[in-house]
Order: C-alpha cells, then structure tokens, then sequence
C-alpha cells in the first residue's frame, strides 16, 4: 500500500472515531497522532510495538488535518512502574528509521534524539508538576529534561493533555558525558562517563520490584540497588561495572566503621549535592532519594599542563514529581494531613508516602507532615528493606555541619532570585494561561475532579484493540488498585491554585528552618543557560564539517567560537559559564563575557566590571567579604 493510501486510511479511521464536533475542534497545543495497526498497547505489552506517529505543530491545530503532520515511524510502550497502572499511563516513544534503528528528531522544537518520554498526568490534576520540577531545576542551572504540552489520540480516540519529557540518556544535548567504548577498561578512560539510578528493581526490565538486581546492574556495600542507564547493563564491560561500584563503595566506606565522612567532596560533586537536596526538599517529593534518583559520573580529565580534574558523582538530572508538591492520597481537609494546611511529607501513598517514611503512619494516620523528606527517608528504608532508602553517604553528608552552612547559603541565593515566590508565580501564570482551554478537554476526558484517582481506575473511552474496558487491577506488589493521587479541588483552577499554595507553604516552612527571610523582589529572574543552537551545529556537521568540535569533550561552539575550559561540570546547563570561590578571588569562566557583577541578597551591586570570554580571576572586594551575595552575567545568575 503507498504512503498516500496509508494516510487517507488513517485519516479516515480517525474521522470515523471521533465525533463531529471533536473533529471540527481546533486546538492551541501541538497534537499527536498514534496508530499502533491493530495492536494492544497496554501495560502487559512489555516491548515497544511498531506504529506511526503524525505530529502537528502549527500556531492552532485542528484535529481534521491530521493527514498534513509531520510523520513518523516509532516503537512504543506503557511506562513508568506505579503509574503503568493508571487508565492514562506514560508512553516511552522511540523514534525509528526504515530500518527499524533509532533515528534523531527533534520534537515541538525541543534538540534532536531518538527516545522520548509521553508523560500522562493523571494523578497529578494540575498537569504541570512535572514540568514545574524540571523548570525549578533548570531554573538553578542545571539540566532537567524539557518539556512541552500536547493533546494525544491514540488509534483514534482522544487520550487527553500529555507531556513531552526528554528522557534521560547520554546524548551531547542532555547528560552529555563522555562516551565509553568497550575498550575503555583502564587508567583516565574508564572513570567516565556514567548514568545510574537508585531505583527499585524492575526499572528496565518491566514489573516494580520484580527481578534480582544482576539483570540491571549491581547492590552496593550498603545494599543500594545501582540501575544501570549508561551504558546498560548488557552493553557495559566487567571492568567498568567493578570500577563504578569500587567508587560508590569506597565512597559509602567513609561513613563507616565509625568514619565521619571526611574527604567526601573528593567523591561528590558539591553544587549538585547542594541543589539536588534542595530540589527534593522544596518540591516535597514522596518518592525522593529512594527510587527515580539519577545521578552521573563524568570521566576524570588531565589538562595540558598535567593537572587532574577529577570527574565526580553528580546527583540529578531530576526525575518523577507525579506525586510531589503535597498530591497526597488524601483531601487537603481529610483525615490524613494536618499542621499548616496540610504537610504530607511528600503527598504520595497512604497519606505519608514511602519516601516520605510513611508519614505518621498508614492509611491516612500521619500527624502534622512536617519535616525533611531527607530525614523521613531512614524510617522508609527500615520498614521497606535496605535496598530502599536513602544512600548513608547523602544522610551522612546532609549531618556535616559543613554542608548545612552551604545548604543555607545556597537556599538563600536561590530564593533570593532564581526560585523567588514572585518568579515562580510568573511561570505559574503563564502555565495557567497557555493551559487553560486544554485543561477543560482533558477533564472532560477523563472526569477525575474531586474524587481520588489511581491504579485500577475506569476508563470511560477505553484503549481500542485491548480486552480489558477500564484501568487495570493489580498494583504495585500486588497490593490492589490503590488511590493516589490528591483530590482538593473540583475544578482544575483550585488544583492548579493549590498546588501554588502548597509551593508557598514549603517554601516559607524552609525559610524557617533554614534562617532566610525571603526580599521583596527577586534580584535575579533566570540563570545562565546553554540553549542548544542544535539547527545551526547539526547543519555545521552535515555540510563541509569546516569546524570540528571534538566528540565528547564537552567542549561548546558558539558562532564560531570553541572554548575548552578543561572539564565541564554536566550538571550544569552551561557548562562553560560558572565561577570558582578560591578563598579570596574568583575565577571567572565565560564563552560569553559581558558585564559581571556580585549583587548581595537585598538587590545592592557591590561590585561590577566587564570581563572578556575565557577565563577571568579577581580579588573579591571588601565589600562583598564575608557577605552574601548572588554572581551575575549581564544580569542572569552564574553557578559556582
């Protein structure tokens, strides 16, 4: 059958699915087509499927011109572990040649790569948390997957708003670490680079908690199950995996045996520890440091001159928020959340949520809610097994009186500027505004307002090609189609307002805690970020390659410009923009130049000049000494 056959046949299914009305509707987000032929795609189905996928992308979008997307041949398959269960699960999308191999695209405008991620919130009412986390994180100068929002049908049936995430790999526009070849077993070459996540097993193989961990990668000396991501656990090399899990132990060895801990930030990579901490702390995550907890490992660098800068564990990118920003299993006012309008340790199941040390206890019995999700991760590795838990390192680090003092200097900064409650509101505010009219479909869609949401729930226009009419009944080790998701307002208005609220709350309950009094104005709106010029690089690529960068050094070129500054933190959004604290000075790294400036925590410039690309140091001025303040370039925050 031709191409042209085969859209009109599609097209016309599509029309004959929908009603009149639906398919005259135009649409303000972007649209997915997906049509599996004929094929079940449902959580049992453990391997991606072959289908297509049309996209339109226009200014509106109107479901009737379906047949002028942009097409696509991809693989596809239910999600997630918890939320695989769901009636409207995630959807991991593998985009292929006509080979069948994966082949890079880019999608809504987001850089090129051939895996994505259709995140579906269904517990999460608001639509936005994931997106919102990811922001956050960036918003410090981080990588967190992109995202954008777009309607899905699915074999002709509309299956609501959804959300485009990167998904998490090695790729030069996401975790760009270095990549390992087969060869690379020994000296500099084998340290890096490395993803991994602590994480129930099951994760790349299908099924929560299923499986021994040697299918996915190994078991600390503390018993931490290390998921494998990159390279996977049937690609690595025995001596990449025994040197990977000789580092994490001996990092774990030094908060044994009655150790402190000291020499810890030989291991780890300070402002990730700092930032990655904060994250799950002020997003209130249930499931946070015990499962979906990616970190990295870029390779250890020598310079010219024969200095070794060593590549060091680095926690995030971030990951999973179904359940945070106080989505608990509860109403706001029910039974299980009280204290300060509602503390839940994290949302999450049972009130208090595994990561979250089951709260105060079961079944909607948690007190007051408040504290450190950190904290309330010991109680959640004692009562699930040790394999589930926070690492003893971060706890150990999380004690050091050290680390505290940074903690508290680094919230100061955030939220005097990049995480202020006003920036927030203005994302907020866009998001509300661009959402506003999909919202109404999604709801209509699937009417879960008000009510508890979760695993087993009916869908009231079930998949077509699969037996079963509604959510499927299992849950999560066995335990029964279980609600989990908030139900604090009957309209997507309140969700979305209180989920600002419950933003605000934890925002000014950390204030407390960690001694800040938030200014009236946010002295630093965005950090510095690396926005991929990805159309102009891969069109340089393709034609006479006339400047090459070298492959995985991280090096980034601007208009012409290639600035190696030995190694880059991966971390970072811009890994080529940050500044280096050497007790009196600064060293000031930039591709960019411009003028820079120390700003103290009440919008006061204490020192400004206008430096040039590569590497600049000066004195830091008396007046910014023993002082607080936030570092900036032409404006925008740079990152130590």
């Amino acid at each position: 059958m031709s191409r042209l056959s085969k859209t009109l046949l599609f097209s016309y299914g599509l029309a004959f699915a929908l009603s009149a009305n639906a398919f005259a509707q135009t649409y303000d987000l972007p649209i997915v087509f997906v049509d599996t032929k004929g094929k079940c795609l449902d959580s049992k189905v453990t391997e991606k499927i072959p289908a297509t996928m049309k996209v339109l992308d226009g200014k509106t979008n109107n479901v009737a011109d379906s047949a002028k997307g942009t097409r696509y041949d991809i693989g596809i398959k239910v999600r997630g572990q918890s939320s695989a269960l769901f009636p409207k699960p995630g959807y991991g999308v593998e985009v292929r040649d006509e080979k069948g191999e994966g082949k890079d695209v880019s999608l809504f405008g987001l850089p090129p790569s051939d895996d994505w991620v259709f995140h579906g919130p269904y517990v999460d009412k608001s639509l936005v948390r994931n997106a919102l986390a990811h922001w956050l994180f960036r918003q410090a100068g981080h990588y967190s997957p992109r995202s954008k929002h777009f309607d899905l049908y699915i074999n002709g049936v509309y299956r609501g708003v959804y959300v485009l995430l990167e998904k998490i790999k090695r790729d030069k526009y996401r975790v760009n670490v270095s990549k390992l070849k087969e060869t690379d077993i020994s000296g500099e070459e084998v340290t890096g680079g490395y993803i991994w996540a602590f994480d129930k097993t099951g994760t790349n193989t299908g099924g929560a908690g299923s499986g021994p961990i040697e299918k996915e990668g190994f078991s600390t000396s503390d018993g931490l199950n290390v998921i494998l991501h990159y390279p996977k656990k049937e690609n690595i090399k025995k001596e990449q995996e025994n040197y990977l899990k000789k580092y994490l132990n001996d990092l774990e060895g030094l908060f044994k045996n009655g150790k402190n801990g000291q020499g810890y930030e030989k291991y780890v990579d300070m402002t990730s520890a700092l930032d990655y901490v904060l994250h799950e702390e002020v997003t209130n995550n249930a499931d946070s440091y015990w499962c979906s907890f990616f970190l990295h490992k870029p390779k250890d660098k020598i310079d010219s001159n024969g200095v070794k800068t060593e590549g060091k564990v680095t926690l995030g990118p971030a990951w999973d928020f179904n359940l945070a920003m106080s989505n608990g299993s509860q109403p706001e006012n029910g039974g299980g959340q009280g204290g300060q309008g509602g503390w839940n340790q994290g949302g999450g199941m049972w009130g208090g949520g595994f990561g979250g040390g089951f709260g105060g206890g079961m079944g909607g019995f948690s007190s007051s809610g408040n504290g450190w999700q950190i904290e309330n991760s010991m109680k959640s590795g004692q009562m699930m097994g040790s394999s589930l838990k926070a690492p003893n390192w971060l706890l150990g680090m999380w004690k050091d009186s050290h680390y505290q003092s940074e903690l508290k200097k680094r919230w100061a900064e955030l939220r005097s500027g990049v995480w202020h409650t006003k920036t927030m509101d203005k994302y907020l505010d866009s998001m509300k505004t661009y959402l506003k009219s999909a919202a109404d479909r999604n709801f209509k869609r699937w009417p879960n307002l008000g009510k508890s949401s979760g695993q087993g729930d009916n869908d009231p226009e079930p998949m077509k090609f699969c037996n079963q009419g509604g959510g499927q009944q299992g849950g999560m080790w066995g335990m029964g189609g279980m609600p989990m998701g908030g139900y604090n307002a009957t309209t997507w208005d309140g969700e979305f307002e209180h989920l600002r609220k419950k933003m605000k709350e934890r925002m000014a309950w950390m204030d407390q805690q960690l001694g800040f009094t938030e200014p009236a104005q946010a002295i630093v709106l965005e950090p510095i970020i690396h926005v991929p010029d990805w159309e102009k690089e891969e069109a340089a690529k393709d034609s006479s390659k006339q400047t090459v960068t070298p492959p995985d050094t991280g090096s980034h070129h601007h208009h012409g410009y290639i600035m190696d500054v030995g190694m880059d933190d991966f971390s970072r959004l811009s890994p080529t923009n940050f500044y280096v604290l050497n007790s009196s000075s600064l060293e000031i790294h930039t591709d960019l130049g411009g003028k820079f400036a120390l700003i103290d925590l009440n919008g006061v410039t204490l020192f400004k000049t206008q430096i040039k690309k590569g590497i600049t140091t000066l004195k830091i001025p008396a007046k910014a000494q023993n002082k607080a303040w936030i570092a900036t370039l032409d404006g925008k925050m740079m990152n130590r």
